[in-house]
């Protein structure tokens, strides 16, 4: 994958993010913000706690970081997969957002719609 592609997909997974987001606000009465800042999205909880996703463009990876810990993505036919096997980017991100808002946060469509 050029870098271009690769940088593509960054921002489709950015775009499914600001989605879920603007979702689960509106179904789910919350304020979660989300931030992005050159490669890196910051997603920001009520609480104060964050949801750090970022484009690890030398070794062609996302990653996902928060108090619940972290995950390094590589993306393959089904989607961003987890290096150590948690499942796709998409409900690793739901499960992480949902333990942050203290609510059940779906995970819907995937980033590859975008």
């Amino acid at each position: 994958m050029t870098e271009t592609e690769y940088l593509e997909k960054i921002e489709s997974a950015f775009r499914w993010v600001e989605a879920q987001v603007d979702r689960w606000n509106q179904e789910a009465d919350l304020a979660i913000e989300c931030s992005q800042h050159g490669p890196v999205l910051e997603t920001e909880f009520e609480s104060g706690q964050k949801i750090i996703t970022n484009a690890q463009a030398p070794t062609q990876q996302l990653w996902l970081a928060s108090q619940h810990g972290a995950h390094h993505f590589v993306l393959t036919t089904e989607g961003w997969q987890d290096t150590r096997g948690y499942g796709l980017f998409e409900q690793v991100f739901a499960d992480h957002a949902s333990r942050l808002a203290g609510t059940d946060c779906q995970a819907q469509g995937q980033t590859q719609d975008f």
